[in-house]
């Protein structure tokens, strides 16, 4: 069960998800936790990898307690009734959860759902119809309404892929107008990830910068890039803006968003970033 929601963030995101979509300048972005995010404008309302409840937390690997959040989600799921698409990058349960998609399945009949083969399974096998659900994989683009979705090979330390060669772990590229985001799931960088990047300018990118190391390893804590590669990348790929994710949900795989600042400061002083609280909203207008 999810801890109780904040009324002030709740009652705030409820009024700003129907002016949003209606706005027809630019794209807005909300924060809405760990790697989850909800885009849109004019209309068009797609979340990426929503993760709204409590349901990583008292698994049988790990205590209860372990996975337990730091803050409470900026919505329920249940509140979110004006979903077009939603976008996991990969199964893993902070990314597909199961709670928040059939509760928005449910709140957003509309919805469509989309992702790597693996979460697709797990969707229909939790009651989401197949119509509503829509396999991806490289390169093969996916074009929503306005928004073209182009799939992305992410090494979540490793690249995977199945008896069928469809990749586990996914970003996306999407183009939506003049503005072009990236967002990487859950991923270490590679030559293959920047050789993708380089043809492909972007305006926002939302990376992961929780690192990896040995200790979590044992754990079966599986890592991504850490702050310094995040803005090593960035300023190598000429990034519009780098919004950092991933770092603050879960006490046992964080880290201080200030180690992030540090080394932006001290040794990417020209990579412009945004850091985002959970339930802030960002407004981009398309020039």
């Amino acid at each position: 069960m999810s801890p109780a929601l904040s009324p002030e963030l709740t009652s705030e995101l409820e009024e700003k998800i129907p002016l949003a979509l209606n706005q027809n300048l630019g794209v807005s972005v909300i924060h809405l936790g760990q790697m989850g995010i909800l885009l849109q404008r004019a209309g068009v309302a797609i979340a990426i990898d929503p993760y709204l409840t409590d349901s990583c937390d008292g698994g049988i690997e790990f205590p209860k307690g372990y996975w337990s959040r730091n803050y409470p989600p900026p919505i329920a799921p249940e509140q979110l009734t004006a979903i077009d698409l939603v976008l996991c990058t990969h199964d893993h349960g902070d990314h597909l959860d199961i709670e928040t998609v059939t509760a928005i399945a449910k709140a957003s009949p509309q919805c469509r759902f989309a992702g790597p083969r693996a979460c697709v399974r797990l969707m229909q096998t939790a009651g989401i119809s197949a119509h509503r659900t829509v396999v991806l994989n490289p390169p093969q683009p996916l074009f929503f309404h306005p928004v073209e979705i182009v799939p992305v090979a992410a090494a979540h330390e490793e690249y995977e892929t199945d008896d069928m060669g469809c990749h586990r772990f996914l970003g996306y590229i999407l183009r939506w107008g003049h503005l072009t985001f990236y967002h990487s799931g859950d991923t270490i960088v590679t030559p293959q990830l920047s050789g993708t990047l380089t043809r492909c300018p972007i305006d926002v990118a939302f990376l992961p910068v929780n690192g990896r190391d040995e200790f979590r390893r044992r754990k079966n804590i599986i890592g991504n890039m850490t702050a310094a590669e995040a803005l090593a990348l960035a300023d190598s790929q000429n990034f519009g803006v780098l919004v950092p994710m991933h770092y603050d949900l879960f006490r046992n795989n964080s880290i201080p968003i200030s180690e992030f600042v540090d080394q932006a400061r001290q040794q990417y002083p020209d990579v412009k970033y945004r850091i985002m609280q959970p339930g802030a909203e960002w407004l981009l207008v398309q020039k």
